[in-house]
């Protein structure tokens, strides 16, 4: 039988919420608000003081039940920051780096396989020279996942621009979900889209002031 699953992505800004305060617990009550069995994170601190020196990997596990795989992408003041992947069960993951175009922060991608689904995740740079090479690479991931594959994350990317996406066959929620700013978004640049061999049955977004991105959630069903 088809398989359906909810999946959600979150970009939680080192946990630090519309008032500016940092708490790891309210990021974590909204992942558990999305009731998703597997969430891609963004922004997410290990040992950095703006942060209180925490591992907010290990302590959204802690707070939401699930295991957090951690990839760093940047190292600084004795820290680093990077993605994530929250998953009701273990799963292997890979972190590879993504191509840049200078000397812009450097950007990865996270590869896991998760009930024969095949796990694209990131968060795409904003600088305009490398973003169309992010793009490109990120395309290639899913050419590479084959018709299962499901990419989720901060794209940094409206719709209009997910053409390199939608030429490697995968499809989107349709009409337009903004997700940023959280108070009143206005635009959508978190994205989840999907191989020819899933199909995305609903998607939303959950209000919330824990980040300034509002989480994107869907449910999706995987063929046999």
């Amino acid at each position: 039988m088809p398989l359906t699953v909810r999946v959600a992505t979150f970009n939680v800004r080192h946990c630090e919420g519309l008032d500016g305060v940092v708490d790891v617990d309210r990021v974590a009550r909204v992942v558990n608000d999305t009731d998703a069995e597997l969430v891609a994170l963004q922004e997410l601190d290990r040992g950095l003081p703006r942060s209180g020196g925490v591992d907010q990997a290990a302590a959204l596990a802690e707070a939401t039940g699930r295991h957090v795989w951690f990839g760093a992408t940047l190292h600084r003041q004795r820290g680093d920051y990077g993605i994530g992947l929250a998953t009701v069960e273990p799963v292997d993951v890979i972190l590879e780096p993504l191509p840049r175009a200078g000397e812009e922060e450097p950007r990865g991608v996270l590869r896991a396989g998760w009930r024969g689904v095949e796990v694209v995740a990131t968060h795409l740079t904003r600088d305009a020279l490398a973003r169309p090479l992010q793009l490109d690479a990120l395309a290639r991931h899913a050419r590479d996942a084959g018709p299962r594959a499901l990419v989720m994350g901060d794209l940094n990317v409206e719709v209009a621009d997910l053409g390199p996406l939608a030429r490697a066959g995968l499809t989107r929620c349709e009409g337009r979900l903004p997700t940023l700013p959280a108070r009143r978004p206005r635009r959508q640049i978190d994205h989840i889209l999907a191989g020819p061999a899933i199909e995305i049955t609903r998607c939303w977004t959950i209000a919330t002031d824990a980040s300034d991105h509002r989480p994107l959630v869907a449910d999706v069903t995987v063929e046999d």
